[in-house]
């Protein structure tokens, strides 16, 4: 809703289909997890419904928002019931059977927040784990709290709120300056009247790397990582004229970041370590690039999902090119997922979502980037990844790789070990916050007081005669020895096993493990 709320302040018109197009671009770029996704293509279908409309009565709001509901509909491959695509159906639904005579805008939006209201409650009967867990569906809420501010925009009320001003790590301060092959980030928009601009793409493209070029109806948007922007301006303004430019020193960006950080280092305290993990505030997750880029192309670069340092790092060694911090209750958003395809010079990019939450963001970020060969491997788990990427060979053809890669998610059993937030109920199993819980696989299998026996029951169940490897993936909040004499106990209960211990650094989980 930020990034929709950017694009709208930009309109310089409250035309309502350039304000409805501004907020369809801006949510689709700002997209983070499923909800995400889908809210994007929702305001999407209102885009389509409001356009070439400079005021919308309540008989084409009704129509925009039947759009909405059909648009996110088609974008889903398989649609669940009982999610915001049920607020949005049931919603426009409504909405087309009460305009059948025109009516005010405020008449229709009340009936149709309550109706949003009322599918809301009614989502636990459409979803039996929301009615296990006694919540209503989270996506569908935000949606409700959506329509309630295009209530109080015709009231005239102004919602008051406050933000809390979150730290955020800068990937850039872990670089090396070395790794930064060309000097300045250059960005211009090129107002222009030709239609095929193949040609002045090629003329720029050779002038450095990371190259996103943008046409859209009279305008081109430019961004290049060049030793010689003036070239790249030069080649513009032969087909048109420029109408911003923005230049930056990324070398002198990336002193300043450093001393910055340093600075901040110097006066931290001491760090106390947690005897639980810590919730992780949904923070707008940062790039991080970890291969010097440089300007001729490779066959393969692989983009990856991760948190945990330890995780990360494991990726890195496996051939993934360019980290994405994210994972749960951290979605990366569809423009992360964008920058950091856009880094991998590459003939073919496959890209591991390692959460499920986050294959449509990824899916989302392939379609935008249509000059590119992008590949989304359906991973659920870090696990998951780590086993596509074992089966990746440089000697295939990409779409023999795309298969064996894909095979491979289904030849391995994650297990998560994390804790409760809250008191709830899933699968009869009675769940108190706090408590410890073994999530095989997307389901709650082992719930207990101890992140020991939890994992060690949770393992149990999944080890079978045909296991041969068990990988044990320790979190921030516990240390080697402690794994390892997880390791020990495992192997001496299961004499056919081969137990790996590795530091994960991931918050949220006590272990991440893997059965192979």
């Amino acid at each position: 809703m930020n990034a929709a709320m950017t694009e709208i302040d930009k309109a310089s018109t409250a035309n309502a289909g350039v304000v409805a197009k501004a907020m369809s671009k801006g949510s689709l770029m700002g997209a983070r997890g499923n909800s995400g996704v889908i809210l994007s293509q929702i305001f999407r279908g209102f885009a389509k419904g409001c356009q070439d409309k400079e005021v919308l009565n309540s008989m084409d709001l009704a129509n925009a928002i039947k759009e909405a509901s059909d648009t996110a509909y088609k974008a889903v491959m398989k649609p669940v019931e009982g999610t915001i695509l049920t607020v949005i159906r049931k919603t426009g639904e409504l909405a087309l059977e009460y305009t059948e005579n025109e009516v005010s805008i405020h008449e229709l939006l009340t009936v149709l927040i309550q109706r949003a209201e009322e599918t809301l409650e009614r989502t636990p009967d459409y979803l039996p784990v929301l009615k296990q867990a006694g919540v209503v569906d989270a996506g569908g809420k935000g949606l409700v709290f959506i329509f309630k501010g295009f209530m109080d925009a015709v009231l005239g009320v102004e919602t008051t709120y406050s933000t809390e001003d979150m730290k955020i790590d800068h990937a850039q301060a872990e670089l090396s300056p070395e790794d930064i092959t060309f000097t300045y980030c250059t960005e211009f928009i090129l107002r222009t009247h030709i239609e095929d601009a193949s040609y002045l793409r090629n003329n720029i493209e050779h002038l450095g790397d990371s190259m996103v070029f943008v046409q859209d109806e009279d305008l081109i948007k430019v961004h290049i990582h060049t030793d010689n922007p003036g070239n790249a301006l030069q080649e513009g303004l032969k087909f048109g004229e420029l109408v911003t430019i923005k230049i930056e020193n990324m070398r002198q960006q990336h002193s300043s970041i450093v001393e910055a950080k340093h600075a901040e280092q110097s006066k931290a305290s001491t760090p106390v370590q947690a005897a639980a993990p810590t919730p992780v505030a949904p923070v707008a997750p940062v790039i991080a690039p970890v291969i010097p880029l440089v300007a001729q192309k490779v066959p393969y670069g692989i983009v990856s999902i991760a948190m945990g340092e330890g995780l990360a790092q494991i990726l890195r060694d496996l051939g993934v090119g360019v980290i994405v911090e994210g994972g749960q209750t951290m979605n990366p958003s569809t423009e992360d997922i964008v920058k950091a395809i856009e880094q991998c010079n590459a003939d073919n990019i496959f890209v591991l979502p390692n959460n499920s939450n986050i294959i449509l963001a990824a899916n989302q970020a392939k379609d935008i980037l249509t000059d590119k060969n992008v590949y989304v491997l359906p991973t659920k788990t870090v696990p998951q990844g780590i086993a596509t990427l074992i089966q990746f060979n440089a000697e295939r053809d990409a779409e023999t790789n795309f298969e064996h890669m894909k095979a491979a998610i289904e030849t391995v059993k994650t297990l998560q070990v994390t804790f409760s937030v809250r008191d709830t109920v899933f699968n009869d199993m009675e769940i108190q916050k706090d408590d410890i819980l073994g999530v095989a696989d997307g389901t709650i299998i082992q719930v207990g007081k101890s992140v020991e026996s939890v994992t060690f029951n949770a393992l149990e169940e999944l080890i079978d005669d045909d296991s041969e490897i068990v990988t044990l993936y320790y979190g921030a909040d516990l240390d080697e020895k402690t794994a390892q004499a997880l390791a020990d106990k495992l192997t001496e209960k299961f004499d056919h096993i081969e137990v790996d211990v590795h530091e994960g650094g991931q918050p949220l989980y006590y272990y991440i493990a893997s059965v192979e």
